[in-house]
């Protein structure tokens, strides 16, 4: 089974026009999007979906209707459904944008067409933050959904045990530091901002020489501990 893998920085630097969008993986029915940030989106919402923002490089503003914030380097928030919001930045930022490749209407009629202002709160979540957290190598912490896709952070060291993509493909984006992955057929060694997915069904293992970590995305993410 060949695994492919792709670097965001790499790719952002292609990406030379402001607010252009490129689909760099998928998850099952979810998209990571490379997003590059300089000026302001007007702003609008999503009635049939949330959007997950969450910046690599520069600061990326948040203005919803909810509250505004500014997500730095290693920060995401999520934007719920029929939030109105407008994104973007005074200097160069990119980010990745986690969302549905398709309406969710068109699978469950879970629409929402509009919110009351200030009925909720815009919060993001830090992974310098949540690293600090976590209880040891190879345990998932859970750091949000964006509808049914969960983003959790793992920290690897040294050599894992294998495991099984049983309920859906998994992305796995490299934070800090670099490891290999280990599949049937071949190994891939990963660096800061290489982007793999791994297929449902197949089995893998990680190799990092030092305390590497990595973000992880699932359709049936593990839970929070």
């Amino acid at each position: 089974m060949s695994i492919a893998k792709i670097n965001v920085f790499e790719q952002a630097k292609i990406l030379e026009q402001p607010f252009l969008v490129v689909d760099l993986a998928e998850v099952d029915d979810f998209a990571a999007r490379l997003f590059v940030s300089e000026g302001m989106v007007h702003p609008h919402k999503h009635i049939d979906q949330e959007q997950l923002f969450y910046t690599l490089d520069g600061e990326l503003t948040l203005e919803t209707e909810w509250g505004n914030t500014t997500l730095r380097s290693g920060e995401m928030a999520v934007i719920p459904k029929a939030v109105s919001h407008s994104c973007g930045s005074l200097a160069r930022a990119t980010a990745l944008v986690f969302e549905r490749r398709y309406f969710s209407n068109r699978q469950n009629g879970q629409r929402r067409l509009f919110v009351l202002q200030g009925a909720g709160e815009l919060s993001s979540v830090s992974i310098g933050a949540e690293a600090l957290e976590l209880e040891g190598p190879s345990v998932p912490r859970r750091l949000v959904t964006v509808d049914e896709l969960a983003l959790s952070l793992v920290k690897y060291q040294g050599e894992t045990e294998e495991h099984h993509c049983h309920h859906g493909s998994e992305l796995l984006l490299v934070h800090q530091d670099s490891v290999t992955l280990e599949t049937e057929l071949e190994a891939v060694s990963l660096t800061r901002g290489d982007i793999t997915v791994v297929p449902k069904g197949a089995t893998y293992r990680v190799q990092a020489p030092k305390s590497a970590l990595i973000v992880l995305a699932t359709k049936s993410g593990p839970e929070q501990t």
